[in-house]
């Protein structure tokens, strides 16, 4: 017999809401009850009988964590377990058995079970077992409920040590300067290089998180296109030459447009970043040209064109349609694309041949045309 959450009393109703809820999945009602003694005071325990009633149960309540026993009447417990992570990838499943064997232990680690243990078991094991479950389960929910946040708290945490392993790395090759080996002098530049491009991403990561927080309001104001082009040259021009690649750039000594000049820079330099990255022979330009009430700028390179899927990942980014599902493909560059495309009231259309990609943006003059753009947050 199994207990569902109506046969609890109102108070203990009132406080489940806040408890993981556990189903205990065994035949044995001796097993049942003294797992249910043990974990009532800090979760709602369910329990069943059978494989074919857990089941039932997870398809028509909200569980958390479950407890399951190998050996049962009709179907077995894998077979259970395979089946309740495809119902919900992140239940946490606890194995307790007496018929284990390293086939079974092999079978739960395949199929992600959280721990796997033997009867007669400690009460006390498990008891701590399931608090960790719990714990696992809630990091799991708010990591898919508020990724952004997350990486946000990350970055904060990651600054420090990479600002410490650039000061250093930097300090031994200036203070060791015509004492250093070839080798030696290779691996501090990979140490820099390396901790320049993590300490970007962690940045780029950072500043994602609030601009969907809304934490970046638009700053309007009167802005060269030109000007913003020659700062994009002068940090991506150099490594494209690098490649062998043609770097063009080409605007009119005049044109300007009233935006946020920051976040056209980190737009264009998302842009030519992600051109000058995949392309490995050929050209990359960018081409700025006025148009009525706006600015269009064309990106273009000669790489090996920018897959189906993640044009439409890109596109669902832009127009806020991806809603809670993160986009899964993007690097890190295209997803900011997406959302200062969204926050700068820009438009931007993705043209992908197998011999190359071009960005062609449409940047509005907010000071001309009075729009305000869309809230960043896609």
């Amino acid at each position: 017999m199994s207990l569902g959450a109506s046969s609890t009393p109102t108070s203990e109703r009132k406080r489940s809401a806040t408890l993981p809820r556990v189903l205990v999945v065994d035949d044995e009602m001796g097993v049942r009850e003294s797992l249910r003694a043990i974990l009532q005071n800090d979760c709602e325990v369910l329990t069943a009988t059978s494989g074919d009633e857990a089941l039932a149960i997870v398809g028509r309540e909200q569980i958390d964590i479950m407890t399951l026993d190998l050996k049962m009447p009709g179907m077995g417990g894998i077979g259970v377990l395979e089946r309740v992570k495809q119902m919900d990838p992140d239940m946490e499943v606890l194995i307790i058995t007496g018929y284990g064997s390293l086939d079974t232990a092999v079978q739960g680690i395949r199929f992600r079970a959280f721990d796997y243990l033997p009867k007669p078991f400690d009460y006390t094991h498990v008891r701590r077992l399931i608090q960790m479950a719990a714990a696992r389960r809630v990091a799991m929910r708010r990591m898919k409920n508020g990724p952004e946040q997350l990486l946000s708290t990350l970055s904060h945490e990651l600054r420090t040590p990479l600002n410490v392993i650039m000061g250093y790395s930097t300090m031994l090759r200036e203070e060791n300067t015509g004492s250093l080996s070839e080798e030696q002098q290779v691996a501090l530049d990979r140490i820099q290089a390396n901790s320049s491009s993590l300490l970007a991403y962690v940045e780029t990561i950072f500043y994602m998180a609030e601009l969907d927080r809304g934490l970046m309001p638009l700053t309007v104001a009167s802005t060269n296109v030109g000007d913003v082009l020659g700062q994009i040259g002068a940090e991506l021009g150099p490594r494209a030459l690098e490649k062998g690649l043609t770097w063009r750039l080409d605007a009119p000594v005049d044109l300007s447009l009233g935006t946020d000049a920051d976040m056209l820079v980190r737009l264009l330099r998302a842009l030519g970043d992600n051109a000058v990255r995949f392309t490995t022979k050929g050209e990359v330009s960018i081409v700025a040209r006025p148009t009525a009430g706006a600015v269009s700028i064309d990106v273009r390179d000669s790489g090996p064109g920018l897959a189906p899927e993640l044009i439409t990942e890109v596109e669902d980014v832009m127009s806020g349609r991806n809603g809670q599902r993160p986009p899964r493909q993007l690097g890190f560059g295209l997803r900011l694309v997406g959302r200062l495309v969204r926050a700068l009231g820009a438009s931007m259309t993705i043209t992908a041949t197998p011999n190359g990609t071009t960005c062609s943006l449409v940047v509005p003059d907010v000071a001309e045309s009075g729009r305000t753009p869309q809230a960043a947050t896609a």
